[in-house]
């Protein structure tokens, strides 16, 4: 009895090991990304074709499906710059103390050291409706704090544009209208919700900014 017990308290330091180990790597990963995205937009002359040519054509079939990735499709990784990947974005929302490098596409190899900028909707920098989605126990934790009227900064190679949350809401992950775009400019946050649920999440918290300036 006592040599199983000492093998459960074993496999539970290793299963902990290994839950810090790859927040920490996580973390670690992106510092880099800010540190790679600010130095490569200092190399840059911001335009507005600057950001415009180094992104990947996007799709417009959009699902809410998949815990792993968030939403599908959207399965590449950030824009290749020598050897290094840079961030298309990062965003802001300074009363939740939150800066996260934004990458392009959902998939896992993204999602693990920053948000994923969503296939299919308005790149970062443009008019139109943003989705950018991010897993709820890493870097869109604080979403559960976010309160309307909380300001949104998304910075790019074009610019600064900021934002105010205008609305939120909990979603099926059926209904994807929520990154319908309107011609407006706005940016939809996605994550699974409920934020404390052991397994895959039912449903989806979605925060929704409209722009009150932009290209600061």
């Amino acid at each position: 009895m006592k040599s199983m017990e000492k093998w459960f308290w074993l496999i539970g330091a290793m299963m902990l090991a290994l839950y810090f180990g790859g927040q920490a790597w996580g973390e670690s990963k992106r510092q880099r990304d800010l540190e790679n995205f600010a130095g490569w937009k200092l190399d840059h002359i911001a335009e507005p074709s600057a950001l415009a040519s180094t992104m990947p054509a996007i799709q417009t079939d959009l699902r809410i499906d998949s815990e792993s990735t968030e939403l599908e499709p959207g399965n590449r990784s950030t824009v290749a710059h020598g050897l290094a990947e840079i961030p298309v974005a990062v965003l802001r929302i300074p009363r939740l103390s939150l800066e996260v490098p934004v990458g392009t596409g959902t998939d896992e190899s993204v999602l693990l050291h920053g948000a994923g900028w969503i296939d299919g909707t308005a790149s970062p920098g443009s008019v139109g409706n943003v989705g950018i989605a991010a897993h709820r126990d890493s870097f869109f934790r604080s979403l559960k704090d976010v309160a309307v009227g909380d300001l949104i900064e998304l910075e790019s190679l074009n610019g600064t544009d900021r934002y105010r949350v205008a609305e939120l809401s909990i979603v099926e992950p059926s209904e994807v209208g929520v990154l319908a775009d309107s011609g407006a400019a706005e940016l939809t946050l996605v994550t699974c919700y409920p934020f404390y649920f052991v397994g895959h999440a039912p449903q989806r918290f979605i925060v929704r900014a409209v722009a009150t300036g932009f290209r600061s």
